[in-house]
């Protein structure tokens, strides 16, 4: 496979499957390392083996909308799946959760319950389901609650303190580390119990910028697009083509390199060049409102 040596090896082996095998490998998702993401997921490692002790530490992984948190905390789940002992009993190093969108004290305990899929009555009052979440736990040996979507506090209204003093609960309770993510609204939420914030360690993911981190980024995801000849995606020519369509948001990025390579594969071209992005479909980050304005 020296002949696609701009590819993966695994990725070259794709370029013998149909087109339209070809596509559904180019539209899944894939894990490229970067410098922050990397710098975050040791930090949550360290999280989940810090001892037990009267105040946790937690951490906010916080960041525009498409940045990257949700792909950071899969990523990071992945890595430490639950486990069975001999026993027969479940080991969960963590629990991932997503915060509801207009959640309350019972609501979450319910989304915590379902996530240990543990089958329970919504309408039962919140403190009993409070205990079965503390017994689940418990149970589980988890370590390491994770709650994505963490700025969905927002929409709590009075009832955001009352969950904050539930989750801050929850941590003292089982010695448990909380880590949270979400957009900058997430922060706003903390603001109202102090010292529950002052418990959080913040974990940026700050506005990419057409820099030498950004160059890495497009290479390395190159390699993992099934297209036969190289396109150079970090180059002069093509890389800041690439950053004005997207704006300043991983995830945008990644949607774009996924739709031009599609693009590139269904009209024969087999490259990401310039004459794909310029005739690719697409609708620029700040274009949305003239969109609404055509209407």
């Amino acid at each position: 496979m020296t002949k696609f040596a701009h590819l993966n090896e695994e990725v070259a082996d794709v370029l013998t499957l149909p087109t339209p095998e070809r596509i559904e490998f180019c539209q899944s998702d894939r894990w490229v390392g970067y410098t922050r993401a990397t710098r975050i997921l040791e930090q949550l490692d360290q999280l989940l083996i810090y001892p037990k002790t009267l105040r946790m530490p937690n951490l906010l992984v916080v960041g525009r909308s498409g940045n990257g948190k949700s792909s950071i905390l899969e990523r990071f789940a992945c890595r430490h799946p639950i486990q069975i002992t001999a026993a027969g009993a479940p080991i969960a190093p963590l629990l991932h959760i997503e915060m509801p969108d207009t959640p309350d004290e019972s609501e979450l305990w319910s989304t915590i319950l379902w996530a240990l899929g543990i089958s329970h009555r919504e309408k039962d009052p919140a403190s009993l389901k409070k205990r079965q979440v503390k017994s689940a736990l418990q149970y589980a040996s988890v370590r390491l609650l994770v709650i994505d979507e963490f700025n969905n506090l927002s929409n709590a209204g009075k009832k955001a303190a009352d969950l904050l003093a539930a989750i801050k609960g929850l941590s003292n309770d089982l010695k448990i580390s909380i880590v949270a993510a979400g957009t900058q609204a997430a922060i706003n939420a903390l603001n109202s119990d102090p010292q529950m914030k002052s418990r959080f360690e913040p974990a940026p993911l700050d506005r990419w910028r057409l820099d030498a981190e950004y160059l890495r980024f497009l290479a390395s995801y190159e390699r993992l697009l099934p297209l036969a000849e190289p396109s150079g995606l970090a180059t002069r020519e093509i890389a800041p083509i690439i950053y004005g369509m997207c704006g300043e948001t991983i995830g945008s990025t990644v949607k774009l390199l996924k739709a031009a390579a599609c693009f590139a594969i269904n009209n024969g071209v087999e490259k990401i060049d310039a004459r794909v992005l310029k005739n690719l479909p697409w609708t620029k980050p700040g274009e949305w409102d003239e969109v609404a304005r055509r209407l």
